[in-house]
């Protein structure tokens, strides 16, 4: 099943904004997640039309290039394009669109102009996101939450190239230029470059780099702490999830993803050996500990043995200085169910209502989601302890 998520990639990033090629995609793909690519289009006038019914889509789109008066470009969705039109409007230049279409077209991609993606296969005909230096889109995405943040960035590289282009085209100034990059690490500058001259149709020339500062080396050898992160897992997997799941929030809270390589950002030991080189280096911190029992307690039911597996894990770690938690008490075996359930429909009145978090905001709402499922599970017990 198709969703907007699908094109929302660095490849796609790279293919329409920085190299602002076209795309055709097939087979038919629903127009509103066909949209979740204007993330991408940033500095055009968006234009739909749908073909259905036209017998002269190409004319029409002809007729619209050469007589546009918007101050810039405007890009069309071009929906339900047969074959035959598709391959006229190949033939035309100066245009810009993204381009849906049903037919097998495969036999059209030798166009350079033109970037194929068969999205039933997902693969891209006639470009190889593995030759391509993708960092700089990668970069964007990690330090991007949610589409919203992503569309942010994007368009304060739409604003900086029109900057950019200012210097040039009034001033014919390119010193300035390292200025107005210099929130972007330098090894980012030549595809910001190369964006502005696509897309405002301008020769750059050189422009002069500062000396990048040298840091200095860190004379404290990096260690590898993979040994205790394989312990927490093995010793318990109840304990060992919520500890994944809690590095992550830790990570998305505490730590600046710029200084995350991309492995670290996804592969969670990986993320543990870097807090523990750099924010956890006299051992994980107190307040991540306090933080691990509490929603243990509070999504799980632990027992004695979970206990037990909690103390072999701190002193595996060396953990000496923690708080004592609590197990949570069984249910007395004398309340029957109607009690049980009465109690607990007590407390869901007493507690607020929580609002579901909004869908666009995944991670919210995917955290939100687990500790539904989490309660739902520790209800369960409780219900069939009779």
């Amino acid at each position: 099943m198709d969703t907007g998520y699908d094109f929302i990639t660095p490849e796609f990033f790279d293919i329409l904004f920085f190299k602002q090629k076209n795309l055709v995609i097939f087979p038919y793909v629903d127009v509103k997640h066909l949209h979740s690519l204007d993330c991408f289009t940033v500095g055009h006038d968006i234009v739909d039309i749908d073909s259905t019914g036209l017998s002269n889509i190409h004319d029409i789109i002809e007729f619209e290039s050469t007589n546009s008066y918007s101050q810039q470009p405007t890009l069309y969705f071009l929906l339900n394009v047969c074959a035959e039109d598709l391959e006229k409007i190949m033939e035309y230049q100066n245009i810009r669109c993204i381009i849906n279409t049903s037919d097998s077209v495969e036999h059209l991609a030798n166009s350079n102009k033109y970037i194929f993606y068969n999205k039933k296969n997902r693969i891209f005909l006639n470009y190889q996101s593995e030759r391509e230096n993708l960092k700089f889109e990668q970069y964007l995405f990690q330090i991007s939450q949610n589409e919203q943040v992503l569309l942010d960035e994007v368009s304060k590289i739409k604003r900086l190239a029109s900057k950019i282009f200012t210097e040039i085209n009034n001033y014919n100034n390119p010193d300035k230029i390292p200025t107005l990059m210099r929130e972007y690490d330098q090894i980012y500058w030549d595809k910001i470059l190369s964006f502005t001259q696509q897309y405002f149709n301008v020769q750059i020339p050189e422009v002069k780099r500062p000396k990048a500062e040298v840091k200095e080396k860190n004379t404290v050898p990096i260690k590898d702490f993979s040994e205790e992160y394989e312990f927490i897992l093995k010793t318990n997997r109840k304990i060992g999830q919520k500890f994944i799941q809690l590095l992550h929030d830790y990570r998305a809270e505490k730590v600046n993803p710029a200084h995350l390589e991309l492995d670290q950002l996804y592969y969670p030991n990986k993320l543990y050996n870097y807090l523990r080189n750099h924010h956890w280096k006299k051992g994980i911190s107190q307040d991540f500990i306090a933080t691990w029992i509490q929603k243990l307690n509070e999504n799980s039911h632990l027992d004695e043995n979970d206990q037990s597996d909690f103390q072999d894990i701190f002193d595996k770690l060396g953990i000496s200085s923690v708080k004592p938690f609590s197990i949570k008490k069984e249910i007395s075996p004398t309340k029957n169910r109607s009690q049980r359930n009465s109690e607990i429909t007590k407390e869901k009145t007493n507690k607020a209502v929580e609002p579901i978090p909004s869908i666009k905001d995944f991670k919210e709402f995917k955290n939100w989601l687990l500790k539904k499922l989490d309660d739902l599970e520790h209800n369960f017990c409780l219900n069939t302890l009779d």
